[in-house]
């Protein structure tokens, strides 16, 4: 037999109404084009739906078209269809041939899957065959997660988690807490239906999805291990470790295992109760000691404990603050002792309710109880006291106000003496302040020229109008009565006159008269010597010549005083003094007539 693809079988012209059996078929048929091909719509069949098997690549005029299954044999044909007639045969089949050639199928089944296969003969006689394959799949049932082990040990034992599902093409995917499985610790098998966990731990409990897929379904189970595990070490609620007496414990024990854990309360080593709780009521000072919770679980045979020291203390009272002195001198030593009778107590010293920063000077007992301050300072004067504390509760002591007495000392004058001298002048006002540091405050008395000043018991003192007699050494004497200390002071006071002369009134005047009583003397031994030598001169001459000298003695005298050597006096002053006042007070002799 030739082959189909020769010439001369393809040149036949077509048989109209030709009824085409099995030995010719074989004959004439020619290989399908690699063009033309049959593709299902949509891809995929699925159970309970339509598909279309659509035919591509073919763009001739067909004259009809013949449907096959598996084969192109009589025995195999589905339809077929003519389209002139639009006729299908036979016509009362589920399988339709639609005018374009294509095979509709409803109501799959799994059983269409199948290959299939179309026979074109087109306007020109040529027989053209296309093949294309249809796969059915119905929905996926849930699948089944099976465990090697459904109550692994942690850190003993392993587990294979076995996903099992029926259909075709299925594909599987696992994932662990919602992510895909990853670590050293997991394996999966070559077609992911197996999930393996080496040396599980109470993390890979789950949950576990199993996914499986085919082209049309899609399904999913989750699996939880149980691991078994523990007991942890236990945990103590409340955690409180102090309580008063008189007050309830109440402690809760847990700790983490599966199965959960069975517990065991011990006081000191005796047991006390056979549950997660413990309840004393009333507690007494006997209660003090190491309470343990013990945790087992059966099942892995291991158990852990905790312990807890509970302290039940009396609460505190007031301290008694006392000092070894009241009169506390700068430069003391002083001792304050914190009296209580209770035990167990920290001891806290405090300085105007702030906690006590120990300087070099303070030294603190063993317990505390003893607060040494050596060589007391002023500045060390504070309110202290001192709190006694347990572990429910605290107490202070009444405050003790620290007073330490010192001085007088660092004493200065205001207005401050340059060289220890301060100038004032006549009239003018004097205000001398002395100010020391003491505590108590000093008691202060004045001195001048080594003499008390009685009315003078301030650290001021004040002259209004000073006069020549204020000069000369002013004292200034501060004393403390407790400390029994005292410091002073001198200051020089100079009186000045009123252009700045320093002389008193009084030495002006000595002064003023011993000039006089020069310029007189000379004018008398003038006197004298002139009246030997004028003898020839008659009496009433010589009396004349003696009043004229006289009057121009006197105005001399007034003319030259302010000028002479050693005056206290302004000149203006001294010229000042009446000739009647010279007359009166300084010469000896009667006033002239005018």
């Amino acid at each position: 037999m030739e082959s189909p693809s020769e010439p001369q079988c393809r040149a036949l012209s077509p048989w109209w109404g030709l009824l085409i059996t099995a030995s010719i078929l074989s004959c004439w048929i020619q290989p399908t084009s690699a063009q033309v091909t049959v593709v299902p719509n949509p891809p995929y069949g699925e159970v309970n739906h339509n598909v279309t098997l659509d035919i591509q690549g073919f763009s001739g005029q067909a004259l009809f078209y013949i449907w096959y299954r598996k084969a192109v044999v009589e025995t195999n044909k589905i339809a077929r269809y003519t389209v002139e007639t639009g006729v299908q045969e036979p016509a009362d089949i589920r399988e339709k041939v639609l005018p374009n050639g294509s095979l509709l199928i409803p109501h799959l089944t799994l059983n269409d899957s199948d290959s299939y296969h179309v026979l074109i003969v087109d306007s020109q006689g040529n027989i053209i065959v296309a093949q294309g394959h249809l796969t059915v799949y119905g929905p996926l049932s849930k699948p089944f997660i099976s465990s090697t082990n459904m109550a692994p040990v942690e850190n003993m034992d392993n587990v294979s988690l076995t996903c099992q599902a029926e259909g075709q093409d299925v594909t599987y995917q696992w994932f662990i807490n919602q992510s895909s499985p990853a670590g050293d610790r997991t394996v999966l098998s070559p077609d992911n239906r197996t999930l393996t966990i080496i040396n599980v731990t109470r993390e890979d409990q789950g949950p576990y999805k199993c996914e499986i897929r085919n082209p049309v379904s899609f399904n999913e189970s989750e699996f939880t291990l149980n691991i078994i595990y523990g007991p942890d070490t236990p945990r103590i609620f409340p955690t409180t470790l102090n309580y008063p007496v008189g007050a309830t414990i109440e402690l809760n024990c847990s700790a983490e295992s599966n199965p959960p854990a069975q517990f065991t309360w011990l006081n000191n080593g005796i047991q006390m109760a056979s549950s997660s709780k413990l309840s004393i009521a009333n507690v007494s000072l006997n209660h003090t000691g190491i309470y343990t919770c013990k945790a087992s679980n059966s099942v892995t045979g291991l158990s852990s404990s905790k312990d807890i020291n509970i302290t039940v203390s009396e609460r505190t009272t007031k301290p008694n603050l006392t000092a070894n002195r009241t009169n506390v001198i700068e430069n003391d030593t002083l001792a304050f002792t914190c009296g209580t009778k209770q035990a167990g107590v920290d001891i806290l010293w405090l300085i105007n309710n702030k906690s006590l920063n120990l300087s070099e000077r303070m030294k603190l007992s063993m317990n505390n109880r003893t607060l040494t301050i050596l060589s007391v300072k002023r500045e060390d004067s504070a309110s202290y006291q001192c709190e006694i504390r347990n572990p429910i509760s605290s107490s202070r002591s009444d405050p003790f106000a620290l007073i330490v007495n010192y001085g007088p000392d660092y004493i200065k004058v205001v207005p401050n003496p340059k060289k220890g001298e301060i100038e004032v002048k006549f009239k003018d006002s004097l205000i001398l302040a002395c100010h020391v540091e003491s505590y108590p405050p000093a008691q202060y008395i004045w001195q001048v020229n080594g003499t008390v000043n009685s009315n003078m018991t301030t650290n001021i003192y004040f002259i209004q109008n000073v006069i020549w007699k204020d000069s000369g050494k002013y004292t200034c004497l501060a004393k403390n009565t407790v400390t029994n200390l005292s410091v002073s002071r001198d200051i020089t006071i100079k009186v000045l006159g009123s252009n700045g002369s320093s002389l008193s009134g009084g030495v002006i005047t000595g002064i003023v008269i011993g000039v006089l009583a020069g310029i007189i003397l000379i004018g008398t031994l003038i006197y004298i010597q002139f009246f030997r030598k004028t003898k020839r001169v008659s009496k009433h001459q010589l009396s004349e010549n003696h009043s004229a000298r006289k009057h121009g003695e006197d105005n001399t005298l007034y003319e030259n005083i302010g000028q002479l050597p050693g005056s206290a006096l302004p000149a203006q002053q001294v010229l000042d003094i009446s000739r009647e006042d010279i007359y009166d007070k300084t010469l000896p002799w009667k006033k002239p007539e005018a």
